[in-house]
């Protein structure tokens, strides 16, 4: 029980969940309302925040980051509003925008992994690349997508398992599956040392190339997300979620620096985030006043989580440099 609490104790996603807890028992005491269709809307309608959060903490784990997943969920949306509206069916218009969400991520990790471009001017550059494109697909907010795809997105697997919940699980289940691999070790190796990594023959392109390809996946999962929640399409839907997932995963103590944290972090930073949004609006405030203290709240999450890291993890990395070091020797 004692190693239990250690443990819990030193788990980097802890201030981000205790944060979401506080935030809402605080939302709850304001609205005075708890309800399973509040949980179902809440859940359905953050899905696609939570998508993003978890690709964009995967690319800040190995060292880099993602600025562009937001406008991979906008070019998602425009493309499947405009297949949609050239007679393709919704399966197959959600497909092919999810393999162009895809390849979009595998041009970053091209760009980052094979030609070393520092991934914070790649994924600017490309992030406009791809408004871009959605811009010119759509121009304006527009077109239709069959009502039945929202009702499908709001129902239920087996009549158990709501649908939001199985898209968060296919990125999620991704990510674990890397993580109990040596891949997962590796990776977080290179967000420690891209020095150290290289020196220990560490295949730092693959893991580049992997980790950004993972990332345009989920962003392909946010975009079919908000895609059916809208039946719409919006060029501009997904301007503020690249920052607002960064945010997200930095509050869940995934550190800028690399090779520090884990998705379940950026996952409850996420719906901190939502949480925070939900309370400011309950509480009637002024526009101006509800983005004033939404900062500043915004700001405390960060400065309460930011020193959080994951000892395990380190220790792990630390005991792959030695074994490294040694056969060197």
């Amino acid at each position: 029980m004692l190693n239990i609490f250690k443990k819990v104790k030193k788990w980097s996603t802890l201030p981000a969940l205790v944060l979401f807890l506080l935030f809402l028992m605080i939302y709850i005491g304001i609205s005075g309302k708890f309800t399973l269709s509040f949980l179902n809307s809440f859940i359905s309608t953050n899905t696609p925040a939570i998508c993003v959060a978890i690709g964009v903490a995967a690319t800040i784990i190995i060292g880099g980051t993602d600025i562009s997943l937001g406008s991979i969920v906008t070019l998602t949306n425009v493309i499947i509003v405009t297949l949609v509206g050239k007679n393709y069916s919704v399966i197959t218009a959600v497909l092919l925008a999810l393999l162009f969400a895809t390849l979009a991520g595998l041009f970053n990790g091209l760009l980052i992994g094979v030609m070393r471009i520092n991934p914070l001017l790649t994924t600017f550059a490309t992030s406009t690349v791809f408004s871009g494109i959605a811009l010119w697909l759509l121009p304006y907010p527009g077109g239709m997508i069959p009502y039945f795809y929202s009702d499908w997105y709001n129902s239920k697997f087996l009549n158990l398992i709501p649908i939001p919940v199985i898209m968060i699980a296919l990125p999620l289940v991704i990510w674990l599956i890397f993580m109990k691999l040596p891949f997962g070790i590796k990776a977080y190796a290179l967000g420690r040392d891209v020095k150290k990594a290289y020196a220990s023959g560490i295949n730092v392109t693959a893991i580049r190339l992997l980790i950004h390809t993972f990332a345009g996946f989920a962003s392909g999962i946010a975009g079919i997300c908000i895609s059916a929640s809208m039946c719409a399409g919006n060029p501009k839907v997904g301007d503020t979620m690249s920052m607002n997932s960064i945010a997200a995963a930095v509050i869940g103590g995934v550190s800028l620096s690399g090779g520090v944290g884990g998705v379940w972090g950026a996952i409850f930073g996420s719906l901190f985030l939502s949480i925070l949004i939900s309370i400011v609006v309950s509480a009637n405030m002024s526009s101006y006043v509800q983005s004033f203290v939404q900062a500043i709240i915004l700001l405390l999450g960060v400065i309460c989580t930011v020193m959080a890291s994951d000892k395990e993890i380190k220790n792990k990395i630390t005991r792959l440099w030695k074994k490294e070091d040694g056969q060197n020797e």
